[in-house]
């Protein structure tokens, strides 16, 4: 414990954090680090001490400076708290506990996602997702939306295939249970174009496409306020997809 400390140490002064970024990107000598964000040549070098006695940086023969792999590491978990931080309040009353922790653990592809607030902007996302989908949609949430089912309708047309996971005691509105028996949705099913399976409780809601991802976490009562995040980032898509497919393995049909 008393690593980590003097680790998170080093890392909670934004002066020093600022020359660790900064060196990810290339070698520096002192002199252009401390001309890079005016400071002080004796603020710079009592920085750069600092950085080289906790081994996150090491010096050239050239005199430059350079991050060592111990020192690339530990920047590699700063974009989850990162994350964590700028959406503090929403995680007060959210909780992303529920999901496997692998997952948790690499929260910070989602760093550079847009905080979806409203319920309307949420639903018109996927709805959007839905329509501007060529290759696959994929989803996990609580209930379905009885607009969704038109669209995926007009998608799995042109060639879209879904794969869709629901909790067992979903309850589906008359209305939408009409709109899902469509013969059309049916001939999709047994195509496999539309893939169901069901599991006992849904931990967090995820929608994915070749294109995009939104990502809703409960409240602490486990329920959704389709309140989330939503991300066109390549890796925040990676990671969706895979936490996806972790349930839809388990998942039964």
């Amino acid at each position: 414990m008393e690593k980590l400390c003097a680790l998170l140490f080093e890392l909670s002064n934004e002066d020093r954090l600022n020359i660790l970024f900064e060196l990810k990107k290339a070698p520096m000598k002192l002199s252009r680090v401390a001309e890079k964000f005016g400071f002080t040549v004796p603020e710079t070098a009592r920085n750069i001490s600092r950085l080289s006695e906790a081994k996150l940086i090491e010096k050239c023969p050239d005199g430059s400076y350079y991050l060592t792999s111990y020192g690339e590491a530990s920047l590699q978990f700063l974009p989850g708290l990162g994350f964590l931080s700028t959406h503090k309040e929403y995680f007060k009353n959210h909780t992303l506990s529920r999901i496997p922790s692998e997952y948790a653990a690499n929260i910070g592809v989602l760093a550079d996602s847009e905080f979806v607030k409203e319920v309307t902007t949420t639903i018109s996302e996927v709805e959007n997702m839905i329509r501007h989908a060529q290759e696959f949609i994929w989803f996990m949430i609580d209930q379905i939306l009885a607009n969704a089912v038109v669209l995926i309708g007009e998608a799995v047309d042109r060639g879209v295939k879904f794969r869709k996971i629901l909790p067992r005691n979903v309850v589906i509105p008359e209305d939408t249970l009409k709109l899902c028996n469509d013969p059309f949705i049916e001939q999709a099913g047994r195509a496999k174009k539309v893939e169901s399976r069901y599991i006992d409780k849904i931990d967090v809601s995820i929608f994915v496409s070749e294109k995009g991802t939104t990502i809703l976490f409960p409240n602490l009562e486990g329920q959704f306020d389709f309140f989330g995040f939503r991300s066109k980032n390549e890796l925040a898509v990676k990671w969706a997809k895979s936490l996806f497919s972790s349930y839809w393995d388990r998942a039964k049909r």
